[in-house]
Parts: C-alpha cells; structure tokens; sequence
C-alpha cells in the first residue's frame, strides 16, 4: 500500500487541526505548515534579513525576535504587506515542508501522510498531494473558535479574508468534512475519512 500525501486545509477555525489531531490517533503523520513557518521566521537568517529590510527593525524585540503578533496586525489589514511577507516566507515554508514530508515517507511507519495547512490551494500545494481535504463550518461558529484563541472578530475576518474563500476551498476539494453539528459527528466523520484515505491508498 503506498503512502498517501493529504492536504488538509480548512478557514480559521474551522477544526482542520482538530481533524489533524484525531487522524494521527488513526495511525496519520502530521505535517504542520504553519510550524514549518513559524521555524523559518524563528531559524532562518535569510528570511528574518528579509523581513528586517522590507518591514523595518520595529518588528523586532531588542533580542532581535520577531514580534509575531505586532507582524500580524499589519500584514492582515494590509493585503500589499501581506504579498510582501509572503513572498519572503512561503518560499523556504515550502522548502521545509517538503524535506519533512521525504523524512516522513523514509522514516515513519504511519499509514498515511497528513500536510495541515491553511494556504493548501493558495500555494498550488495540492498538486504535490495524492488528495485534498477541506474541513468546513458556519462563519459564525468558526469566529467563535477563533475567540477562544484570544483573537478578536476582527482580526479573525481579516486572516479569513486574506485566503481563499470557503466555498472555493470546498468546490477545489477531493473529500469535504461539515464541522457543523455534535463534537461527535465530527469525530465520526473524520473517522470516515481516515477509511476512505486508506481505501484510496490502495488504489
């Protein structure tokens, strides 16, 4: 049976990393963008020079460490300095995402390969997928699990908003989940999932 690779997208706060979590209990891999990203903005000097330059020293403590959140704040309000970060950043993300991904398929006796990302459709990743997922939820219901992280409405439109509709993300999809209803319909239908991802690998 090969090893599939899966992207797993999803808005903020949709549960795509909840669906992560249940399916590495299922024997999955997991593979997380936004760590890959988050050690490329922490790791790498080319990168933290570049934003350095583009950005200017105010996004930066006086240890010379990113300030995350103070980033955050202009780059969602601001699409032109979101394009600027991204350029910057999404190159060596997808570097490191795709080294991970090789020591998984050499190393790891999980069943399946899961790539948790955000930006799967945005970035052209899913072509380096043997499937995609989208788990999706009602906007409001994906607002007030983005308030449980302490960001507010309006930070949570914008980091919605600066991505691919949910809707898009639905129609460009192999296999969509609804986390609409119980935590245990969900946890069923992720459940589901992970068959179907296993009967898909041995086609």
């Amino acid at each position: 049976m090969r090893k599939l690779i899966v992207g797993l997208t999803g808005v903020l706060g949709s549960g795509k990393s909840s669906a992560a979590m249940l399916l590495a209990k299922q024997g999955a891999c997991i593979v997380d963008m936004d760590d890959a990203g988050r050690w490329v903005v922490e790791h790498d000097a080319q990168v933290l020079d570049n934003i350095r330059r583009v950005f200017g020293p105010d996004v930066f403590d006086h240890h010379q460490k990113l300030l995350r959140k103070k980033l955050g704040d202009i780059i969602f309000s601001d699409a032109h300095a979101l394009a600027q970060l991204n350029s910057i950043v999404h190159p060596a993300m997808l570097k490191r995402v795709r080294a991970l991904v090789e020591k998984e398929k050499k190393q790891s006796l999980c069943l399946y390969i899961v790539v948790d990302a955000a930006l799967i459709f945005e970035l052209g990743f899913e072509k380096e997928c043997d499937v995609s997922v989208t788990i999706a939820a009602p906007l409001e219901q994906c607002l007030q699990r983005a308030r449980e992280k302490n960001l507010t409405r309006l930070q949570a439109l914008d980091r919605i908003k600066s991505q691919l509709s949910q809707d898009e993300k639905i129609a460009r999809a192999d296999y969509v989940i609804y986390n609409d209803a119980s935590l245990e319909e969900f946890q069923q239908r992720v459940h589901d999932l992970h068959a179907w991802l296993l009967n898909q690998a041995e086609k």
